[in-house]
């Protein structure tokens, strides 16, 4: 992960708290935001307790005027345990604001809300045991 502006303290990374991460189509890359600023640029990322979110309203905005910008992403908190892709609960996830109001299994089509882990790579989301209450299962 590489830090925006790693002299400034504003933009230090509190790793006890939630960041929103989204990704950044101009840098090909994933931005991880925290308190209103864009703080670093990755290209992978494991996070965990993680919530998928899209703002209907730019969802709409993407619908009408046919131009992307940001209004999804997942909310989680950055971890740096091992990610264990062979478990048959990995699933692989996607968002696209033309065909789905929320986040969805690549396959299934079934929303997701929400995981206890998810790993970002540059072209792929994954997602491992979607929590109880998700109206994933």
């Amino acid at each position: 992960m590489k830090l925006r502006k790693p002299e400034d303290k504003r933009y230090q990374i509190d790793y006890d708290r939630t960041v929103f991460v989204y990704k950044n189509l101009h840098q090909d890359c994933w931005s991880v935001k925290q308190d209103g600023l864009v703080k670093a640029h990755t290209k992978e990322l494991i996070l965990w307790d993680c919530l998928f979110q899209v703002n209907s309203k730019g969802r709409e905005r993407v619908l009408e005027e046919r131009q992307k910008n940001v209004h999804a992403g997942i909310i989680g908190r950055i971890d740096d345990l091992e990610f264990e892709m062979n478990m048959p609960d990995v699933r692989e996830i996607t968002y696209n604001p033309y065909k789905h109001k929320t986040f969805v299994d690549k396959f299934t089509k079934k929303p997701i809300l929400e995981s206890e882990q998810v790993k970002l790579e540059p072209k792929n989301v994954y997602a491992i045991a979607p929590c109880e209450n998700s109206e994933y299962q």
